[in-house]
Parts: C-alpha cells; sequence; structure tokens
C-alpha cells in the first residue's frame, strides 16, 4: 500500500506574481537563481506549445545527474506545477507554486507531495522537502525582490540622464 505525502511552504512578498511567475516558470534559469541548492538548470523541451508551458521539461540539479521536470500546471502570474519524471524510491511526485495578491503584496505558497510505499522514506522524503522547497521559497522571493530593486534603480538612473543642467 502507498502513502501520501505533502508539505507546504509559505513566504510573503512585496514582488508582484508577474514577476514571481516570471522567474519560477522559466526552467533554464533556475541555476541562477536557487544556487547553490540547483547549480544546472536547462531546458530539455519549451514545450508542444515552445513556451515552456505544460509539457515542457526541464533539467535541474547537477550537470551529471539531473532531475527531469515536467511542466503539468501553467497558469501565467497565478500557478505553476510540475512533476518529477526521473525514476526513484518516490512516486507521482506533484508540486505547484501559487501567487496570491494580498494587500501588501503577494502571498507564495509552494506545495510538494509524492507517494511511497516505505513509511521511513516517505517520512525522509518529507524532512528533505521541507528544506528543499523552504529555500526554494526563499530564494525566489530574493530574486523578485532583487528585480523590483533594479527596475527601481534603472528609473532613477534614466530620470536622472533625462534632466538637462541647471545653470
Amino acid at each position: 500500500m502507498y502513502r501520501r505525502y505533502e508539505c507546504v511552504v509559505r513566504r510573503r512578498t512585496t514582488a508582484s506574481p508577474r514577476t514571481l511567475f516570471a522567474i519560477v516558470s522559466d526552467g533554464s534559469r533556475w541555476s541562477e537563481w536557487a544556487s547553490p541548492l540547483i547549480p544546472y538548470s536547462a531546458w530539455e523541451s519549451r514545450g508542444p506549445a515552445g513556451d515552456g508551458g505544460v509539457g515542457a521539461i526541464r533539467a535541474v540539479g547537477t550537470h551529471r545527474k539531473p532531475t527531469r521536470e515536467m511542466t503539468t500546471i501553467h497558469e501565467p502570474d497565478r500557478r505553476h506545477g510540475y512533476t518529477i519524471l526521473t525514476v526513484g524510491p518516490i512516486r507521482d511526485y506533484q508540486a505547484e507554486v501559487s501567487f496570491t495578491e494580498v494587500a501588501d503584496g503577494t502571498r507564495v505558497t509552494w506545495r510538494g507531495g509524492y507517494e511511497t510505499r516505505w513509511r521511513v522514506v516517505g517520512l525522509a522524503y518529507w524532512l528533505v522537502l521541507r528544506v528543499v522547497l523552504g529555500t526554494l521559497a526563499r530564494k525566489l522571493v530574493t530574486a523578485a525582490e532583487r528585480r523590483i530593486d533594479e527596475r527601481a534603480e534603472r528609473r532613477i538612473d534614466e530620470r536622472a540622464e533625462r534632466r538637462e543642467p541647471t545653470a
């Protein structure tokens, strides 16, 4: 008999759902914001529509032995979901990252679940998953807020360049 395990992590950020979704849905760039946890990321296939949406396959992890993940949910600015295709001691791994606008920004909810026959494996993976999802959520929020800061700095620089010297 298989048991189902699930882990949920929540974070808040001042970043918009659009910014968060743009970062998390680009499978080729996970290594840019999620390292050192994910040192390698690349598209294996951008999916049937060629947009990185449902059916797209990314390789993440290490270059020598990446984990293959397929996009299962692609709702711009709202939800991104994926499943692990790589075979291991767990099965039916499904994860979803959702973005909900709240008064002071966005609530990020990262949920992952899987099945296994062995209770000890299920509990061990749950402990690991809690750390992994927590780290990914924190790094996603940090990357999104960094983008906000960079955009604000660019706008300030552009305004300064447009100003004519007063003499």
